[in-house]
């Protein structure tokens, strides 16, 4: 379990790194950031303490070790990529000022994380506002990516299944594969993550 959770992370992250190479070759305000400096300032907003803080953390390894990767090779266009982190603490109430600590501070081009959709949904305003690309590796939740008028959010980019799909995806696999026609669902009351799944299975 633990080698696929690192796979996983690995993967995501050498796609990221692949569309930040396509982002930064282009024109507009990306080339424009990253032409200012001989570095890419990408920031990481993580659950690197608190109560998920073992999805935060193995999402910046699986990061850190494709931009080592990347750099090793000569880097984007020329340029090292530089890795900032900021701890939201697994606390929505703090993903929001780790965010703005990253852009304000830190003067990142593109943010990745949290982990959760909480903490994502809590940084978005800030990076949206700053039109800074937020990439969420694992964050299910359908509003995320959505404005309330149903239209895709321009900043906003996710890696993962959502909840209404991986629900249904398991009901089927219950109903029609184990042939199960009554399910009992043990949700974690205090997970968006686990809430989600439950209302979408049943």
């Amino acid at each position: 379990m633990k080698f696929w959770k690192k796979a996983s992370s690995v993967a995501f992250a050498a796609m990221l790194i692949a569309g930040l190479t396509a982002g930064c070759g282009g024109g507009g305000g990306e080339k424009k950031a990253a032409d200012a400096g001989k570095e890419i300032v990408v920031g990481v907003n993580a659950e690197l303490t608190g109560n998920v803080a073992n999805y935060g953390k193995s999402m910046l390894s699986g990061f850190e070790l494709a931009v080592e990767e990347v750099n090793k090779a000569g880097g984007v266009d020329g340029k090292q990529i530089k890795v900032v982190t900021a701890d939201n603490k697994s606390e929505p109430s703090e993903s929001g000022n780790a965010a703005t600590k990253l852009v304000t501070q830190n003067k990142a081009v593109a943010v990745i994380g949290p982990a959760t959709s909480g903490c994502v949904a809590a940084e978005e305003p800030v990076l949206t506002a700053n039109k800074i690309p937020l990439i969420a590796p694992c964050a299910t939740a359908p509003g995320i990516t959505l404005q309330k008028d149903g239209k895709v959010k321009p900043f906003v980019f996710r890696a993962c299944f959502i909840d209404p799909y991986q629900g249904d995806i398991m009901a089927q696999f219950a109903a029609k594969d184990l042939k199960v026609k009554k399910a009992a669902i043990l949700h974690d009351s205090s997970s968006d993550y686990s809430k989600g799944l439950a209302e979408v299975f049943t």
